[in-house]
């Protein structure tokens, strides 16, 4: 992400493509009642209301407890039995109002971030890969930061991340190891949605993984036990 990166477009363009995704996936009966495997609590249905509900709650006011647990599954309650089809349409309006709040450029990293966080869970529930590089760029610039504040009280030294333009050095002084990977790689592993196991299996150069990968979570996601994508 460079400094005249438009996130409200970001945003907008995501949301727009995930919206088509899952429209296009099939029967809205059938499709919201998908099993999400990177998000095992939720459906199809359920990830859609989490999206539709982020913007109604900005738009509400409603941010205490923003992120947690109980905060999102209060946004998938309150379209319970809601039809998938009509959870899209109220995103997109809800949608359109947010950006409209927060203008060109003003779309805060972190509420991109969860938008493609949550498109790459449902491209991998509907068996459909792809994405937007400027997408994973923007979310890379929010995640990568918050990751560098574990990798410094780790203890370990210094982490070098590069993925596709970016390069960031994590904690201080000169850098321990070197994790090289596509800035999708990247993303999802730190996101949670990676076991361990794929996380070693990046580049890391001549550095052993092994002593880095307990640091790789994100608040109550941990590296599922098995490969959910």
């Amino acid at each position: 992400m460079t400094a005249d990166t438009d996130t409200t477009a970001v945003y907008r363009d995501t949301r727009l493509r995930v919206g088509a995704l899952v429209a296009g996936a099939g029967p809205p009966e059938v499709v919201g009642e998908r099993p999400v495997p990177a998000c095992p609590q939720w459906k199809v249905r359920d990830v859609v209301a989490h999206l539709a509900g982020v913007c109604d709650d900005i738009l509400a006011g409603r941010l205490d407890g923003v992120a947690t647990d109980p905060w999102t599954a209060a946004q998938v309650e309150r379209r319970a039995g809601h039809p998938l089809d009509h959870i899209v349409a109220e995103w997109n309006e809800l949608g359109a109002r947010v950006e409209d709040t927060f203008g060109p450029g003003g779309a805060p990293a972190q509420l991109v971030f969860d938008e493609v966080t949550h498109e790459q869970d449902l491209r991998g529930a509907l068996s459909a890969p792809g994405g937007d590089d400027s997408a994973v760029a923007v979310a890379l610039g929010f995640v990568v930061p918050g990751f560098g504040a574990i990798v410094a009280g780790a203890g370990l030294g210094a982490l070098r991340v590069r993925a596709g333009d970016g390069d960031w050095d994590l904690g201080e002084g000169e850098p321990a190891a070197t994790l090289t990977g596509t800035p999708l790689d990247v993303l999802r592993s730190l996101s949670g949605r990676r076991t361990e196991a794929q996380i070693a299996a990046l580049d890391w150069g001549t550095a052993d993984p092994e002593p880095w990968l307990p640091l790789f979570t994100f608040g109550p996601f941990r590296p599922p036990s098995a490969p959910v994508e």
